[in-house]
Formats: C-alpha cells, structure tokens, sequence
C-alpha cells in the first residue's frame, strides 16, 4: 500500500493519497462476492452455487460499493498509523478510482495542531491567605435579619435557623464563608496558570474542536435557559447574543485542554477523566511561589 502525505491549504490539516494495490483489491471482491453467494439470492441457483460470472452481472454495484467502503475505512486507518498522524476529525475522501482493481482516494483530515508550550515549571504564582475576619460573618448576619423583614435577637434567629445558639450560627456561617473564599482562591490560581500557558504558547485552536465545544456550551445554555422557564422564543434570542461569547470560550477552552494535554504526554501522565486535574496539581507543585 502506497501513503503520501502533504499539508493541506487549511491550518491544522493534511492530505493522504493512498493507494490499496491490485491483489488485495481482487482479494476483497473475491471475499465480497463470495458472501454475497451465501446470503443473496440469485434466480437459478442455490445459495453458494452461482457463478461469479453470474454474481456480477446481478450484483457488480453492491460488490463495488461494499469492497470501495470496506477498503477505504481499513487502508485509511493504516495510513494514519504508518504516518503517526494524530487525527482529531472524520476524513474527507475524494478523488476515488478504482481501475485495473488498484484502488487510489484522497483523504482530507484536521489533525492536533503542534504545540511548543516556553515553559510550564516554574510558573509565577503568589498565594493569598485565606481569612474569614468576625466583622463579615456580622455583617451577613444583618444581612440574614432583613431579608426576613424584621428586627429579631440574633439567638432566636439562630434558632430559627436550625442552630442551637448564636454561638453555632456564627461557627458555621465562617466555615461556610471561609470554604467559599477557598475556592475562590483556588479558582484564581489555576486561572493565573491558565493565563501564563497561553501567553506561553501560539497555535490556533482546530476549528472541528471549537465546533464541538460551541455546541456544548449552547446546549447547556439552552438547558439552563429551559429550567428556568424561558420560552423557545426568549432562548432563541438569549442563544443568539450570546454568540460571540461561547465562541470565545470554546477557542480557549479547547487551547487550554490541548496545552494540559500536552505537558501530560510529555510527563507521562495517564490520559483519563482525571488527567486535567493531576496536570493542574503537578503545575502547582513546580510552580514558583512567592
């Protein structure tokens, strides 16, 4: 089988012209045929007893067809092995001839686009401390007091509540507190990673992959959007305004999970569901802290 490669006009696609030889063409349509005599009927004969002659003047298109879609599928998978290709999208083929039984298509595919991160240890990062100061779990507390419309004893509020006493109240108000600022914390920080891996790196995000995200994130929208009660109409409009935004999203999101993928590969990470989360805590780790 003959594979050649060479990019494609578009970012992040190549070209593979592929060539299936003649014995194996001749091969598969001896095998095709051969099924065909076992499970379709031909006037005259016995299941298994027609002449191939005979074969192809009732089935000559489904034997073409059937040996065009199995060869294609399995000499295109092969040329993506032999060329190491890492394909991200279907192929599209064009181009097919089938002359002499030598079978030759051209297949178009978008491919993950080379990545060179500048650095990913080391990175910048400085921590704040997380504190929860009393004058805030007061001030919620207040807070908690008008919304209720009215001026009660913080005991009887607490009460009311679920909690025994103020004391109680207040203990789990600042843990409540206290865990949101956490992961808030948390938040900014893996965004200050996130900031410097895409300032550290340059490539364009494969369109089939931001395509897909896009969807993604339109389809939760939409979800969302209909869990609170927004007409089809509303959501429509909402969807529509909110274009630019998810296609802004999905462009980063995607760099970002092909970046984190990355430094994976390179530091032999296992690549599952957890993967992002492990990079993330390894960058952590090697992070500069200050």
């Amino acid at each position: 089988m003959k594979v050649t490669t060479a990019k494609a006009k578009e970012v992040n696609k190549v070209i593979l012209d592929i060539e299936v030889p003649q014995d194996r063409v001749k091969s598969k349509f001896n095998e095709i045929y051969e099924k065909i005599n076992h499970e379709l009927k031909v006037p005259g004969f016995r299941p298994g007893k027609a002449p191939r002659q005979v074969l192809e003047q009732h089935h000559a298109k489904l034997a073409r067809e059937e040996v065009l879609k199995i060869l294609i599928a399995e000499s295109y998978e092969e040329g993506v092995k032999k060329e190491e290709i890492d394909v991200i999208d279907v192929p599209a083929i064009s181009e097919v001839k089938l002359e002499s039984d030598i079978l030759s298509y051209r297949a178009e595919v978008e491919i993950k686009p080379e990545i060179k991160i500048k650095q990913y240890k080391g990175l910048k990062l400085k921590k704040t401390e997380v504190r929860v100061e009393p004058s805030e779990v007061e001030e919620y507390i207040k807070q908690l007091k008008k919304t209720r419309d009215e001026e009660i004893a913080d005991e009887k509020l607490a009460r009311g509540l679920g909690y025994r006493s103020r004391e109680e109240l207040v203990d789990c108000l600042t843990k409540q507190m206290y865990l949101k600022k956490e992961n808030e914390e948390r938040a900014r920080l893996e965004r200050a990673i996130i900031d410097q891996l895409l300032r550290g790196s340059s490539f364009e995000a494969p369109r089939s992959l931001v395509h897909k995200r896009i969807h993604e994130l339109e389809h939760q929208a939409e979800q969302q959007m209909a869990n609170y009660g927004l007409n089809e109409e509303n959501i429509k409009k909402r969807l529509e305004e909110f274009k630019s935004k998810f296609k802004t999203e999905a462009e980063e999101q995607v760099k970002v999970f092909l970046i984190l993928e990355t430094i994976a590969k390179s530091e032999k990470f296992k690549q599952d569901d957890q993967m992002v989360n492990h990079i993330i805590e390894f960058l952590f780790a090697e992070a500069d802290w200050t």
